[in-house]
């Protein structure tokens, strides 16, 4: 087993957690995302396209897997990650999103430098758990990190419509910083900041690289990009009436078309 480097969350922006699921879990969780890319590389109809963002098997991205697939959640509630997010996060925590990245051969995979949600600079602070789920080598694509970029906040970025991957940091605004390639073995789990620059390059080996990815966040403010919020840590009443102390007949109703859209929703459901 190769020698991993020592990085902390707090200085460096990221750290790596060796051996975290063990050999079976790994197995089969690769096992389901194969199957899940032979369907998505099927074209076939996709029942929650109502509620969650469609996989992209052409540029290897699978999304809001856990959803899908609860499989997953034997990978998202681990309570070595949980506890190495707790002191960034608090001991309430949950699930901004989640989703399966890999390495499709013959196809454009390369990943541009980035901040995660660089475009929503007004939400807390997320940390996100990257699962490898194949062996990562710098042969197979590995993260190329920035350490220490994470204290610059968010850069300068733009955006290139239709891509995966469309919001990137401008490349004059990169810091001058010697990436570290994050190698791992299957069931290692990387941990960042959202704010680390990152990304990887383009390749084409038989391994694709997959990995299981999920962004989580504190209780500051409850907010996700789709779907609801799902808890994975903590969230009890004592939590909750220590930061949510407003009574909810004194909280502003949901505007009459949101109202109006809430009561369609449900009446398609029923159907």
């Amino acid at each position: 087993m190769r020698k991993t480097q020592l990085f902390d969350l707090q200085r460096d922006g990221f750290t790596i957690l060796k051996d975290v699921h063990p050999a079976e879990r790994v197995r089969a969780a690769r096992d389901l995302v194969a199957s899940i890319i032979a369907y998505a590389e099927r074209g076939l109809e996709d029942p929650f396209f109502q509620y969650y963002l469609p996989h992209r098997a052409d540029q290897g991205a699978l999304y809001d897997v856990l959803q899908r697939h609860p499989d997953f959640w034997d990978l998202a509630r681990v309570p070595r990650v949980l506890d190495a997010l707790a002191p960034t996060l608090g001991d309430d925590i949950f699930m901004y999103e989640n989703s399966v990245v890999y390495k499709p051969k013959g196809r454009r995979n390369a990943v541009p430098f980035h901040q995660d949600f660089i475009s929503r600079p007004e939400e807390p602070l997320k940390l996100i758990a990257w699962t490898a789920l194949d062996e990562v080598t710098v042969a197979t694509g590995a993260m190329k990190l920035l350490p220490g970029s994470h204290t610059k906040g968010f850069l300068p970025w733009h955006r290139v419509p239709g891509e995966t991957h469309h919001d990137r940091i401008r490349k004059d605004m990169l810091p001058k910083t010697e990436p570290y390639h994050a190698e791992l073995e299957p069931g290692d789990v990387l941990i960042f900041n959202q704010l680390l620059v990152h990304g990887s390059d383009e390749v084409h080996t038989d391994s694709l690289r997959i990995a299981f990815r999920v962004s989580y966040q504190g209780f500051d403010r409850l907010v996700v990009p789709r779907g609801s919020p799902i808890v994975v840590r903590g969230g009890g009443p004592h939590a909750l009436a220590s930061r949510f102390s407003r009574p909810a007949a004194q909280l502003p109703r949901p505007s009459l078309l949101k109202r109006a859209a809430r009561y369609v929703g449900r009446r398609l459901m029923s159907i």
